[in-house]
């Protein structure tokens, strides 16, 4: 009898197993597809958003491509900081702000006062943020 307990158990703990790593393997093509998608999205809608932002600041082609070099940078850098375990939140928090400062302070110099001010405007504009005074 304790035999057949044992048996039956393994039997029910396996197939508990089983089922609910075939669940997991449906949810996942679902979920990579729709993030996908979204990100697609969030891709276009970036892009489009930086455009009109060009349009806005009459952004010569040679200040179009220095501008998206910046933001290049500091998208990756914001990842390889998020990805380090050797800091702490609020040690992240603080490094990403004053590399946020750097590339203002360059994206300043780029257009000078008024046109960074037309940029940071848009910009907050777009993030449905306040425009700074």
């Amino acid at each position: 009898m304790k035999h057949l307990l044992t048996t039956l158990f393994a039997v029910c703990l396996s197939y508990t197993a089983a089922v609910a790593q075939e669940k997991e393997a449906e949810k996942a093509p679902q979920e990579k597809t729709v993030s996908k998608e979204e990100k697609e999205t969030a891709k276009a809608k970036k892009e489009a958003n930086l455009l009109e932002v060009f349009k806005i600041i009459q952004a010569t082609p040679e200040e179009q491509a220095k501008m998206r070099e910046f933001i290049k940078e500091s998208g990756e850098y914001g990842k390889e900081l998020r990805a380090d375990p050797d800091f702490t939140e609020e040690e992240k928090i603080m490094k990403l702000k004053v590399y946020a400062k750097i590339k203002n302070a360059r994206l300043r110099e780029l257009l000078g006062d008024d046109r960074y001010k037309l940029y940071r405007d848009a910009v907050n504009a777009q993030k449905g943020r306040a425009p700074k005074k």
